[in-house]
């Protein structure tokens, strides 16, 4: 137990060191690198779909007419009655550009209050794990709802490297979930001993 007083530590406070290198401290910075980095990709994501909205749009329709799938007499042909019309490959891609935004906003709301325990150690750590933990269960969400949606589709039988690109970031989500909840067993630095 620290000798320090405990009102040293309220939260907001700037005592002791501006990033702690030991125990939860050097955990949370690692936390917030890798958060913000797989948020930065998230958010380039979305600006893409928007600004190149025909390119994905084209890419949504592949995958729900089934197009590819039917024109092969082989692979898919018990899948077909899956497809569905062109024209809600529009409106889906909205509600995926809707959510990715969601999404990115929960996460870098997250990567703030990460920045903001680095830079006042005696923040509670609390509320930035139960940050990341909302913002990955969004993240999580999106890319399970690709791959079951893409299952539904047949799209592993033609846009298998797509299929992996989404199980990657599904395995991302599930390692830096586990990750940041390490934080609260992780031994605390002098700073944020109270916190834990």
């Amino acid at each position: 137990m620290s000798s320090t007083p405990r009102r040293a530590h309220t939260a907001g406070s700037t005592e002791g060191p501006a990033v702690p290198r030991t125990g939860a401290g050097s955990l949370l910075l690692l936390n917030v690198v890798l958060l913000g980095g797989i948020t930065a990709w998230l958010t380039l994501i979305a600006v893409n779909n928007i600004t190149d909205f025909d390119t994905n749009r084209a890419l949504l329709e592949q995958t729900i007419t089934m197009q590819t799938l039917i024109e092969d007499p082989l692979r898919g042909n018990g899948l077909e009655w899956r497809a569905l019309p062109r024209g809600l490959a529009a409106p889906a891609l909205v509600a995926v550009i809707v959510y990715q935004l969601g999404t990115v906003a929960l996460m870098w709301r997250a990567v703030a209050t990460g920045v903001l325990g680095l830079l006042r150690p005696g923040t509670a750590l609390v509320g930035f794990v139960r940050q990341v933990n909302y913002s990955l269960i969004a993240f999580v969400g999106l890319f399970i709802g690709f791959l079951v949606t893409g299952l539904w589709f047949g799209y592993w039988l033609s846009l298998g490297p797509v299929q992996m690109v989404h199980f990657t970031l599904l395995v991302i989500g599930a390692l830096v979930a586990i990750l940041t909840n390490l934080l609260s067993s992780a031994p605390p630095g002098p700073a944020q001993e109270h916190l834990l």
